[in-house]
């Protein structure tokens, strides 16, 4: 057991409860901001912690990568709490970062590993999503929408690497088979898109960032209207809707759109310091969801009577 020494250790005391939710965020984006100058050492300490969300720790991993980049040593206390223990052993957050020796077998099927990808390797890319991904998801979605899932992925891939310093791709998964979703998130620790388009649109410097992300989102705002400038979101937006959830995380904006097509944006009280995306898709039995082909006569039925 390592002993670390106070004076040289900054203690981040994470939240009781870890969703990939606004209020969550900022919460941990807030305590993150709270490293003190000086100290050698970070300590995240999950001893008060009696959930994690899976899908979460791609936007952990970013900020434990944050700091190890500043050549700062990272320490993990764990809770009493066996659960949480368990997915982040199971998923493989922990042994990734050298936090455990130990790895979870998947024995349920649930998982999608935590996994640190090279954007630069294709091929790398590929064989993850249909070794890890696609082979666990497809009995519970439809095949068009792990095209979803493959257009996502390839659009923060080649984000990455037009426009970012690093290489990077931060990817997990979680199937929740009482809850009926399938939750996928994959970040990137790069340029953010707010900067991104703010630097090619001068009209833009005064918008609010989450305003800058629901423009990224509209209709003919894509990846190749920005110059590669911004990530291709209006598709995914759209396929996604009736289906499933998108949120999506940059800079100081959180944008999210639920299954229903409503929206909620909301302004960070720090930053995060990348591009995050996270994709919920509801399972064949979930009640709230609805089919493409339903969604498709909903909207005709809208346009004749309207």
């Amino acid at each position: 057991m390592v002993v670390l020494s106070e004076n040289d250790t900054t203690v981040l005391k994470m939240p009781k409860n870890i969703y990939l939710n606004f209020p969550c965020i900022n919460k941990i984006l807030n305590i993150i901001d709270t490293k003190e100058k000086g100290k050698n050492n970070v300590a995240f300490d999950f001893s008060n912690t009696g959930w994690i969300d899976a899908e979460a720790t791609p936007f952990l991993g970013v900020l434990v990568q944050k700091f190890q980049d500043e050549n700062l040593k990272v320490y993990v206390k764990l809770p009493e709490n066996q659960n949480v223990v368990r997915i982040l052993e199971k998923n493989g957050f922990l042994s990734t970062y050298g936090l455990s020796n130990k790895q979870l077998a998947d024995v349920h099927g649930t998982t999608i590993p935590y996994s640190v990808l090279d954007s630069r390797e294709d091929d790398e890319i590929d064989e993850f999503l249909e070794n890890r991904v696609f082979r666990l998801i497809h009995k519970h979605i439809e095949e068009d929408e792990i095209e979803i899932i493959r257009n996502a992925v390839n659009e923060v891939s080649h984000n990455v690497k037009d426009h970012s310093t690093q290489s990077s791709l931060y990817f997990c998964g979680q199937f929740y088979p009482s809850k009926k979703y399938i939750a996928l998130t994959l970040t990137d620790n790069g340029i953010t898109i707010p900067k991104k388009i703010r630097h090619k649109f001068s009209s833009k410097l005064l918008q609010s960032d989450f305003d800058i992300i629901e423009w990224a989102t509209g209709h003919g705002n894509s990846t190749k209207n920005v110059a590669s400038s911004g990530l291709g979101l209006f598709d995914i937006k759209s396929n996604i809707e009736g289906i499933g959830e998108f949120t999506i995380l940059s800079n100081y904006g959180y944008w999210e759109q639920k299954s229903d097509g409503s929206k909620n944006h909301h302004s960070l009280s720090t930053p995060y310091p990348g591009t995050l995306i996270c994709l919920k898709f509801l399972t064949y039995d979930h009640e709230n969801r609805v089919s493409h082909l339903e969604s498709d006569i909903i909207n005709e039925i809208e346009n004749l009577l309207f």
